[in-house]
C-alpha cells in the first residue's frame, strides 16, 4: 500500500512594495546606518560591513553589500573628533544610496509635520516669486466670424520664501543609538525627528512667531487679520470662523480647520461637523484656525543630519554665556546629533483666519 503523502504545491504569493513602506523602509535604514556610523567612529567601509552583521539578510543590507562590491564607496575617512554630516562631500554624501534612505527619513518626518498633513498645501522653491492672482481673465461667448477680445490676468504682489533653517541639537544614550535591543530603530528615528517636527508646526501656526529676515519665517496667523474672540461653545465659535472667512474668501474651496484635540474631538462628532477637514495639532494652542490650502506657500530644502561623542554641551533649554551646564558626552556615554531643517513658508492675504479660544 501507498503510504506516500501527497502534497500540493502552491505558487509563491508576491507583494508589490507600496511607496509608503518603501519609504518607511528607507528611513529605518538610515536611522540604522547613522547607527553603524556611530559605532565605527564615521568610517564608511566598517560601518557598512557592521550593517551587514547586525542586519543580514535584510534589502538594506543586500544593498549596502552591493554598492561596496561594486567599488561605488568613497573609503576616506575623517578625523574623529569632526562631526559627520550626510551632506558633506568627503563623509557620507559619497555613499551611493544613502540619499534615497535619507530622502525616505526626510519625508517620514515630513509626512508628521503639519507641512506634510494638510492636504493641498503649495510647494514652492526658495527664492522664486509667486505673484497672487487677483483677477480672471474675461471669457466670453463669441458668434462665428467676430472679433475676439482681449483681456488679461490682475495680479498683486506675490510671495518669496527665504531659505531659513530651523535645528537643535538632541542627546541620546549609548545604548540607544547602538540599536542593541529590538524596537529601538523607530524609537531613535522618533528621537530625532519628532522635537524639530513639534518646532516647525509651533513656528508655522504660532501668531507670536513673526518673521525676522534671514533668521526665521513669519507664520501663517501672523500677518493673519485681527483674530476672532471665541466662547465656550466651541460649535458657535467654529461656525462664526467660517462666516468670516468664506466673506473675506468666498473663492476658498477645500479650506480645513487646525485646533488642538479637545476642540478637534467636538468638531469632529457627526452632528458638530461642518463638511471641513479637520487637523489635529498641539501647535493650535488654544485656537480654531481655518486656511485655504491652495494660498498657503512652504518651500522644504531637506534635512541634515550631524553627530558627535566628544563634544560638550550646555544641557539647557535656555543657555546662557558663559555655561553654567557643560555635560561631557564622552563622559556620560552620550552621543549628540544635530538635526537641521531647511523650510520656509508664507500665506496669501485672507487665506488664513483663526479664533481665540477662552
Amino acid at each position: 500500500m501507498d503510504t506516500s503523502t501527497a502534497m500540493q504545491i502552491r505558487p509563491m504569493q508576491l507583494r508589490e512594495t507600496s511607496r509608503d513602506e518603501l519609504r518607511a523602509a528607507n528611513a529605518l535604514n538610515f536611522t540604522k546606518y547613522l547607527s553603524c556610523l556611530h559605532q565605527t567612529n564615521g568610517m564608511r567601509a566598517p560601518a557598512v560591513e557592521l550593517f551587514v552583521q547586525r542586519f543580514d539578510p535584510s534589502y538594506g543590507a543586500n544593498q549596502l553589500k552591493a554598492w561596496q562590491d561594486k567599488g561605488l564607496l568613497e573609503l576616506n575617512t575623517k578625523a574623529l573628533t569632526a562631526p559627520g554630516t550626510t551632506t558633506d562631500a568627503t563623509w557620507a554624501k559619497p555613499l551611493v544610496g544613502i540619499e534615497s534612505w535619507a530622502g525616505g527619513f526626510l519625508e517620514v518626518a515630513h509626512s508628521r509635520s503639519l507641512l506634510g498633513r494638510i492636504p493641498g498645501l503649495q510647494q514652492i522653491p526658495f527664492n522664486a516669486k509667486v505673484p497672487f492672482q487677483s483677477g480672471d481673465a474675461n471669457y466670453v461667448w463669441l458668434a462665428e466670424g467676430a472679433p475676439t477680445p482681449v483681456s488679461k490676468l490682475s495680479f498683486t504682489d506675490g510671495i518669496t520664501l527665504s531659505p531659513t533653517k530651523a535645528l537643535g541639537v538632541v542627546v541620546l544614550t549609548d545604548e540607544l543609538v547602538k540599536l542593541s535591543n529590538a524596537g529601538t530603530t523607530p524609537a531613535m528615528q522618533k528621537a530625532l525627528t519628532n522635537g524639530l517636527n513639534a518646532f516647525v508646526d509651533r513656528s508655522f501656526l504660532d501668531p507670536a512667531s513673526t518673521a525676522i529676515a534671514g533668521v526665521r519665517p513669519g507664520s501663517v496667523t501672523s500677518t493673519a487679520p485681527a483674530p476672532l474672540t471665541g466662547t465656550a461653545d466651541v460649535v458657535a465659535s467654529t461656525a462664526a470662523l467660517i462666516d468670516a472667512f468664506y466673506t473675506a474668501r468666498p473663492t476658498a474651496l477645500a479650506p480645513v480647520l487646525i485646533t488642538g484635540g479637545r476642540y478637534a474631538a467636538t468638531l469632529r462628532r457627526p452632528a458638530n461637523s461642518f463638511g471641513l477637514e479637520v487637523i489635529t495639532s498641539a501647535a493650535a494652542l488654544n485656537h480654531i484656525i481655518i486656511l485655504d490650502p491652495e494660498a498657503v506657500f512652504y518651500a522644504d530644502g531637506g534635512l541634515e543630519v550631524q553627530y558627535s561623542r566628544e563634544a560638550a554641551l550646555d544641557m539647557s533649554d535656555t543657555p546662557t554665556s558663559p555655561a553654567t551646564t557643560i555635560v561631557s558626552l564622552w563622559q556620560h556615554d552620550l552621543v549628540g546629533f544635530r538635526v537641521l531643517r531647511f523650510a520656509s513658508f508664507g500665506a496669501a492675504p485672507d487665506a488664513v483666519m483663526y479664533t481665540v479660544m477662552p
